[in-house]
C-alpha cells in the first residue's frame, strides 16, 4: 500500500478542523489535528508530516510567531497559512517567514486541493521554470493602457452619494502591489498592466507614477505572443533585453487578468527563484483582493437595487418623498461637513438621508396622503415609520450606522421624541444632524394642505426649538450651511 501524504491541520475552530479532515481524508491524505499553537508544535515534535495547514490566528502562539516556531522545529515542512483576514502585506510576510503558500477563508476546497497537490505531492518539483525569450517588440499591441480595471461595480454608498471609493481602493491594491514587488525583489522598477479597458484615466496615471526609477520605454514591452504565452503557461517569464525583466501573470479564476513587470539594472543578475515565488504569491494575493472587492461591490449593488425598488414604490405613492429625501440628504451632508465629520461619516449620512423615510412604505395611503392634519391615532401610526424603516434596511445586514440614523431621526434633544425617547447625547450624533435637516426641509416645502415657510422663518423656528427638540450645536452649524450655500438646494439668506 502506498504511503499516504500526512497533513497536520491546525485551526482553533472545531467545525473547520472536522470539515478539513473529512475533505482531506477523502482526497487521499492522512490527517492529524491541532487546536492551538502549543498542540501544533507538540504534533510536529512527535511525528513527521508532509505538509501543514495552519490558521494565522491561533490561541497559545499564533500569528507569524507560530510559523517561525514551526520553521524552527521542521525547517523543510511545507506550511500553508490560512486566514479570514487577507491582505497583501500579511501574505508577503508569511511567505518571507517561510510559508509555502497562503489561502483565505472561507476556504474553496478545489483551491485547497490544488494548493496541496502543488506544495505537498510535488514538493521536489519547481513551480516555475523561467523562460528566456527573445527581445519583445516595442509596442504593447495587445494592451490598451498601462492600467485598466475590470468593470467597476459601485457600492451602494457610491451609487447613492455620487462618490467613488471603489476607484480609490482599486488604486490602492495596485499601488501596494508595485511598491511591495520592488521591496521584496530589490527591483529597480515595476509596473502593472491590466488586460481590461474600462477604468478611468485617473487610475492609469496612478500606476504610471508608481513605476519606480526609469522609463518603461527602456524595457521590453508586451505584445500579443507574450500575452498568449502567459495565458497558457500561467508562469513568470524572463524577458532578455539588456536589463533583467520578469513578467508575472495576475490570474483571476485561472484567467489572465493582468501582468506585473519588474526590472533590474543593466547587467544585474536575474531574480532568484525565491524572489520569483514571492512575486507570484504577491500577484495571487492582489488578484484575490480585487476579486473579493468585486464580489463585495456586486453584493452592495444588488442591495442598492432592492432599496431602489422600495424607494420607487414610496415615490410612486407620494412624489413629495423623493424630492424631500434628496434635499434632506443634501442638507445633512453639508451639516456633517461643517461639523468636521470625516468622509465616511458624510457618506453614511448621505445614504441615511436618502433612505430615512423608507419606512413609510408600511403606512397606508389614507394616512400617508391625507390632505389635512392627522388625528392622534393617525399620528401614532405615522410614528411607526422609523421603526419600519429600520427593520427594512436592517434585513440587508450591512448598513448598521445608517439603520441607527433611520430609527432615531425623530428623537428630541429633551427626550420627548420617538420611538425610544432618547435625549441629549444618547441620540446618535448623525441622527441629531438628520433631525435638523429633516425638520428644516419639512417646514420650507409646500404640502397639499399648507404652503412652505421661507428660509428665514424656518431657521427662526429651528433656533426657537434648539435645546428642546434639536441639538443646539447642530442648529448653529446649519446656520453656517445656509450662509455658505454648501448645498445646491440650500437657499442663501442673510442670517
Amino acid at each position: 500500500m502506498d504511503h499516504l501524504p500526512k497533513i497536520l491541520v491546525a485551526d482553533d475552530e472545531p467545525r473547520i478542523r472536522k470539515l478539513l479532515k473529512e475533505f482531506l481524508t477523502h482526497a487521499g491524505y492522512a490527517v492529524r489535528l491541532a487546536g492551538d499553537g502549543e498542540k501544533t508544535l507538540q504534533e510536529l515534535q512527535q511525528e513527521s508530516f508532509d505538509g501543514a495547514l495552519v490558521d494565522l490566528k491561533m490561541p497559545k502562539l499564533g500569528d507569524l510567531e507560530l510559523l517561525r516556531a514551526i520553521r524552527h522545529v521542521s525547517p523543510s515542512l511545507p506550511v500553508i497559512m490560512m486566514t479570514g483576514y487577507p491582505s497583501i502585506s500579511i501574505a508577503v510576510k508569511a511567505i518571507q517567514e517561510g510559508a509555502a503558500d497562503f489561502i483565505t477563508k472561507p476556504i474553496q476546497l478545489d483551491e485547497l486541493e490544488s494548493t496541496l497537490d502543488k506544495v505537498v505531492r510535488n514538493r521536489t518539483s519547481n513551480r516555475f521554470t523561467p523562460h528566456v525569450l527573445p527581445a519583445i517588440s516595442s509596442t504593447d499591441s495587445g494592451l490598451k493602457s498601462p492600467l485598466f480595471s475590470k468593470r467597476q461595480k459601485l457600492s451602494v454608498r457610491s451609487v447613492l452619494s455620487g462618490s467613488s471609493h471603489t476607484l480609490t481602493s482599486t488604486e490602492a491594491v495596485f499601488q501596494q502591489l508595485i511598491g511591495m514587488a520592488c521591496e521584496i525583489s530589490g527591483a529597480q522598477g515595476a509596473s502593472v498592466t491590466i488586460l481590461d479597458h474600462e477604468v478611468k484615466n485617473q487610475s492609469r496615471k496612478t500606476v504610471q507614477e508608481r513605476a519606480q526609477e526609469g522609463s518603461q520605454d527602456r524595457y521590453p514591452l508586451l505584445d500579443d505572443p507574450l500575452i498568449e504565452r502567459l495565458k497558457v503557461d500561467q508562469k513568470p517569464l524572463w524577458l532578455m533585453h539588456g536589463h533583467p525583466c520578469l513578467v508575472v501573470p495576475i490570474l483571476i479564476r485561472n484567467e489572465l487578468f493582468g501582468i506585473l513587470k519588474v526590472w533590474g539594472k543593466e547587467n544585474h543578475p536575474p531574480f532568484s527563484k525565491d524572489k520569483q515565488r514571492l512575486l507570484l504569491m504577491l500577484c495571487q494575493q492582489a488578484a484575490l483582493n480585487i476579486e473579493n472587492q468585486w464580489l463585495y461591490e456586486s453584493l452592495y449593488h444588488n442591495m442598492h437595487e432592492m432599496l431602489q425598488v422600495l424607494v420607487s414604490t414610496l415615490e410612486a405613492r407620494d412624489p413629495y418623498t423623493q424630492a424631500h429625501s434628496q434635499r434632506v440628504s443634501s442638507y445633512a451632508t453639508a451639516i456633517a461637513n461643517v461639523m468636521g465629520c470625516n468622509q465616511e461619516e458624510q457618506d453614511i449620512v448621505t445614504v441615511a438621508g436618502l433612505l430615512h423615510d423608507i419606512g413609510k412604505v408600511g403606512i397606508c395611503d389614507a394616512i400617508l396622503l391625507k390632505r389635512g392634519p392627522l388625528t392622534p391615532d393617525e399620528y401614532e401610526i405615522i410614528k411607526m415609520h422609523p421603526i419600519i424603516g429600520e427593520q427594512i434596511v436592517r434585513q440587508l445586514g450591512c448598513f448598521t450606522q445608517e439603520t441607527t440614523i433611520i430609527r432615531h431621526h425623530h428623537e428630541w434633544w429633551d427626550g420627548r421624541g420617538y420611538p425610544d425617547g432618547l435625549k441629549h447625547h444618547q441620540i446618535p450624533f448623525l441622527a441629531r444632524i438628520m433631525a435638523v435637516a429633516d425638520a428644516y426641509d419639512a417646514m420650507t416645502t409646500n404640502r397639499l394642505y399648507r404652503l412652505g415657510r421661507s428660509a428665514e422663518e424656518a431657521f427662526a423656528e429651528l433656533a426657537c426649538w434648539a435645546g428642546t427638540q434639536f441639538d443646539p450645536e447642530v442648529v448653529d452649524a446649519f446656520r453656517h450651511v445656509i450662509r455658505k450655500d454648501l448645498s445646491q438646494n440650500v437657499v442663501t439668506s442673510d442670517f
